[in-house]
């Protein structure tokens, strides 16, 4: 009898302080010495899926990917940190939301989409500002690289006019009249290249252990 009651008055001060009936969030992913959260995954989920405007889908395979995503922004974040370079702030973040809010009719309907979404104004400035930070980290990391001969650019852009064929297109602009445009999509071609390669580096010298029954 002592013992059930000593049971109760737990459970009464555990319901006082609003931690009865909570479910502890999981770790999904560990990065090293870093945990990733399933809330983690599920606010990427929702967060992604407002911004494209599209359902959420909370199936283990988009649990996956948006963990990759977790996995691939910490490791550009710990390595941004490290030179210690100041990539975005807070204007950063609000222009940003700025152009977000006026995709909307108006700032209830705006408000009505957050709720939908099941997110909250802050989760999307820190989702756009840490999207935003790992942008320019790439760019000063890997653009300065990049490095090509006009026999380079000409060869892509034969690739483009190739592509272009194949899809039906038949305004084809010359080489040099569009010369800027496709040095600029090679360019970031080569980057995001650089990158892969840099991740799957970083991948494979860091620890990082799935909790798949998250991804069920």
């Amino acid at each position: 009898m002592r013992g059930r009651i000593i049971l109760l008055m737990a459970a009464a001060l555990l319901a006082r302080d609003g931690i009865c009936g909570e479910i502890l969030d999981r770790i999904a992913v560990t990065v090293g010495k870093q945990v990733i959260t399933e809330s983690d995954v599920l606010r990427e989920i929702r967060v992604s899926a407002f911004l494209d405007q599209k359902p959420v889908d909370l199936s283990g395979e988009e649990k996956r990917k948006a963990a990759d995503r977790l996995v691939d922004q910490l490791l550009i974040l710990d390595e941004a940190s490290i030179g210690g370079t100041a990539l975005a702030g807070p204007e950063d973040a609000q222009n940003m939301l700025e152009q977000v809010r006026s995709q909307y009719a108006s700032g209830s309907d705006y408000q009505a989409a957050l709720v939908r979404y099941r997110i909250s104004e802050s989760e999307l400035e820190a989702h756009l500002l840490d999207g935003l930070h790992a942008l320019r980290f790439t760019d000063l990391r890997f653009r300065p690289e990049v490095d090509f001969s006009d026999d380079d650019l000409r060869d892509f852009y034969n690739g483009l006019v190739e592509g272009w064929r194949k899809k039906g297109v038949t305004q084809i602009p010359t080489f040099d009249a569009s010369r800027d445009q496709v040095q600029k999509l090679m360019i970031d071609q080569r980057v995001a290249q650089a990158l892969d390669r840099w991740l799957g580096a970083q991948r494979t010298q860091t620890r990082i252990v799935y909790r798949n029954q998250v991804f069920q």
